[in-house]
């Protein structure tokens, strides 16, 4: 019988009724890999609701502050006693508290952190590349929430959390240098079912919510690198995903763009099925990982990626083309998008790739041995 173990998460990330998400699809995998070694509890929490709570987010002053623990301590400390629990895992680095908490009523508990990224990781790039797209009151608290929220992560780490579970390499040295005691990379696993691929030349796509920073920024640098080389008449830029207003703009400003919306599964997959690239650019470490790439490689689409994109997987066979800027993916868009011989083949390595990754097994293997250690 395997032991249980406590799986406390924002239940924004496990309700289906929701938009898939990138923090989601991890939070299923961590869920997936933690239930090899343990019977998991799911905990769901709220965020705090109130009209100081919102003036904080307002303000950008609610990173490690979005939870009462009182609300929930005593209900989960009589879980801890009642099923003799020793593993609490915290699905985000935000309710890292809780393992504080916590450990005052159960001392043999162990807590980790199943991370997505540090918050001080994204505070950094809204003070930096993003600054100007901050509100001027948000603007004035930066500097000091930055490092007050490195300090809150460095000071978790030091006295009460047992270990962290990473989504990237990237991370792992992250974590070193913030002071976790130990940590595991947990690769994105990848689902192989592969759709009827009908490639179109010249067509390529993008899937991802455009209000995203890291996700607008990256297209935005492609579409302009894009629009400053010679293309085929026929080539389409096709986008999918939230952030109308965004979407909608670029498809504007760019002749060769259509912005489709937000599509169901079976509308993605008919989608996706003409495309004859499947493009992730991402130009920067944000945190977490880009799961989109997964989502390609499992449909069985030909990628283009970055080098930084790839972070978070890994696998022994295959390759896709990979590059470093957004004016050598242009060029690759245009060396590959219109080769029929190109895309037949990255599709091929596609397929070694996805089944060359990890799966839950191993992972959960790998986590135990991690657990035991």
């Amino acid at each position: 019988m395997k032991p249980k173990a406590i799986f406390l998460t924002n239940n924004l990330y496990i309700n289906s009724s929701l938009n898939e998400g990138g923090v989601r699809l991890c939070t299923e995998e961590y869920v997936k890999v933690l239930s090899e070694k343990f019977d998991i509890i799911i905990f769901p929490i709220e965020n705090r609701k109130s009209l100081l709570y919102s003036l904080q987010v307002r303000l950008g002053l609610n990173k490690y502050q979005d939870f009462k623990y009182s609300n929930y301590t005593i209900e989960i400390s009589k879980l801890i006693e009642k099923h003799k629990v020793k593993h609490l895992f915290l699905n985000q680095c935000n309710v890292a508290k809780f393992g504080f908490e916590l450990k005052k009523c159960s001392s043999n508990l162990k807590v980790f952190i199943c991370s997505h990224g540090n918050e001080s990781g994204d505070l950094l790039h809204e003070l930096t590349r993003f600054n100007e797209t901050q509100p001027v009151y948000r603007r004035i608290f930066a500097n000091w929430v930055l490092g007050k929220t490195l300090r809150t992560e460095v000071f978790q780490r030091l006295n009460y959390i047992d270990g962290v579970l990473t989504v990237s390499e990237v991370e792992n040295q992250i974590e070193n240098w913030l002071g976790a005691k130990k940590v595991l990379f947990i690769p994105r696993t990848i689902h192989y079912h592969p759709i009827a691929y009908n490639g179109t030349l010249g067509i390529v796509g993008f899937i991802g919510d455009l209000s995203h920073p890291p996700n607008y920024f990256g297209l935005k640098s492609v579409l302009e690198a894009l629009n400053r080389i010679e293309k085929n008449d026929n080539f389409q830029f096709r986008l999918v995903g939230s952030g109308t207003s965004w979407g909608e703009k670029l498809a504007t400003e760019f002749p060769f763009v259509s912005y489709l919306g937000y599509l169901s599964n079976e509308e993605l997959t008919n989608e996706c099925a003409s495309w004859s690239f499947f493009l992730n650019p991402v130009f920067y470490y944000s945190r977490g990982v880009s799961t989109k790439l997964a989502k390609a490689l499992g449909m069985g689409i030909p990628v283009i990626s970055t080098s930084i994109g790839k972070r978070g997987y890994e696998w022994q066979e295959g390759q896709i083309p990979s590059v470093v800027n957004p004016d050598d993916m242009a060029r690759e868009i245009m060396n590959l998008a219109f080769d029929k011989e190109a895309i037949l083949h990255y599709r091929n390595e596609v397929k070694l790739i996805a089944k060359s990754a990890p799966n839950i097994e191993q992972l959960g293997n790998k986590l135990s041995e991690f657990i035991a250690s």
